[in-house]
């Protein structure tokens, strides 16, 4: 079927479960013709948007045929996605395929289907990926700037400060400069691992400045491109983004995506935490979730994902980003909670019993204090007691 100038643009529209689902661009991928090539090639010169869906489902179709099919099924399932579309009324054409084979394929592609949800599909193939394909599994004590697998700079201060400007990295405590790198040295996507008792400063290449807190990972581009800007957070960080309206600022993470111009905002979104938080301080923010819900924040607005359960009030915004003064405000908050986020913050295992897990805390603490006077503020406002057995803090109820 030749493919003409109003075709390309009947593709503008497209997702990614509709390329999965076209039969011209199954063949384009799996059998690729120079007229299929040229055709997609005039396609990505018009698409003014991002490409990531495009991409994904080429990827998709390709590790399916790797790690599946041979040549001989793959022309077998062609001919069957032809009949099958062939008898399908156009707008729901469904892929059906037979055989033992076919049958696992289309077991992976509902897999696909399933667990890429919007948010996740976008950047699949980009920063995402990288994120949850360079995972470290070892505990770090000291904090990392890793910036390709042979040059790792380590961090012993408890507050360390990053900035990259237009030729190389500066690496800083307070006091004093403390290293120089090459971008030439740094891989597509650097890693900042923040372990539990320490905190960076960021500052990226566009002048975004971004506050990072214990326990938190960023991946981040050594430069960003030029349609948007994106960075990948797994913990707790502030963010001062630097206006650009030619390139929207998104923040992923593994539930949500938040999308900004520029705006100052707080996003706590540990992975191993069920309660992820955005709080917008100004400007505006767009998040997304898996559901392909699109929420707008106004400034002093959180949004909160608890368990699937989302949220939206009215808030004191200095409450949630106080952290970065170090101080930490509590306004009816679990114990549990609080006792998570000290842990992190002091680099210190907490243990807390069931029935004080549920109690709920005002108060403020201050963060610069050592952890035992902090401890004894908590034993002040909670009905709790807090002992330090083998290296840890264990906090019981109290009657």
């Amino acid at each position: 079927m030749e493919k003409t100038k109003k075709d390309i643009k009947d593709y503008l529209s497209f997702t990614f479960e509709n390329f999965l689902q076209d039969d011209f661009f199954v063949k384009s991928v799996l059998k690729p013709t120079e007229e299929s090539d040229l055709f997609w090639k005039s396609f990505k010169k018009e698409y003014k948007g991002d490409l990531d869906g495009f991409y994904n489902a080429a990827k998709c179709i390709n590790d399916l045929n790797k790690n599946l099919l041979s040549d001989h099924n793959v022309q077998n399932i062609w001919n069957d996605i032809q009949i099958s579309n062939r008898k399908q009324p156009a707008k729901i054409r469904i892929i059906y395929i037979s055989g033992l084979v076919t049958a696992a394929s289309i077991a992976l592609l509902l897999f696909f289907r399933f667990f890429f949800s919007p948010v996740q599909e976008i950047n699949e193939q980009g920063i995402k990926t990288f994120a949850y394909e360079n995972i470290l599994t070892e505990e770090q004590t000291e904090t990392q700037l890793i910036l390709s697998d042979n040059k790792v700079i380590s961090l012993p201060e408890k507050e360390s400060f990053i900035l990259y400007d237009s030729a190389s990295i500066k690496v800083s405590s307070r006091e004093t400069l403390k290293n120089e790198i090459s971008k030439n040295e740094t891989s597509e996507f650097n890693q900042l691992i923040i372990p539990k008792g320490k905190r960076s400063f960021l500052t990226l290449s566009d002048g975004t400045r971004i506050w990072v807190n214990s326990g938190t990972r960023v991946v981040f581009p050594v430069e960003f491109k030029a349609g948007n800007r994106e960075i990948f957070v797994d913990g707790e960080i502030y963010l001062d983004v630097q206006p650009d309206k030619h390139r929207p600022f998104i923040v992923r993470t593994s539930d949500i995506d938040i999308q900004v111009l520029g705006t100052e905002f707080n996003v706590q979104a540990y992975s191993s935490d069920n309660q992820k938080r955005v709080v917008l301080r100004s400007g505006s923010v767009k998040i997304s979730n898996t559901d392909d819900k699109e929420i707008f924040l106004r400034p002093d607005e959180m949004y909160e994902l608890n368990d699937e359960k989302e949220v939206i009030a009215q808030v004191d915004v200095n409450t949630y980003t106080s952290w970065i003064d170090g101080v930490y405000i509590c306004e009816k908050e679990r114990l549990d909670v609080i006792i998570t986020r000290l842990s992190r913050y002091y680099g210190k295992e907490m243990i807390v019993d069931k029935k004080a897990a549920g109690l709920r805390c005002n108060g403020k603490l201050d963060l610069k204090d050592n952890l035992d006077d902090v401890m004894a503020i908590i034993k002040y406002i909670a009905p709790v007691n807090c002992t330090y057995e083998k290296d840890k803090y264990i906090i019981t109820y109290k009657p």
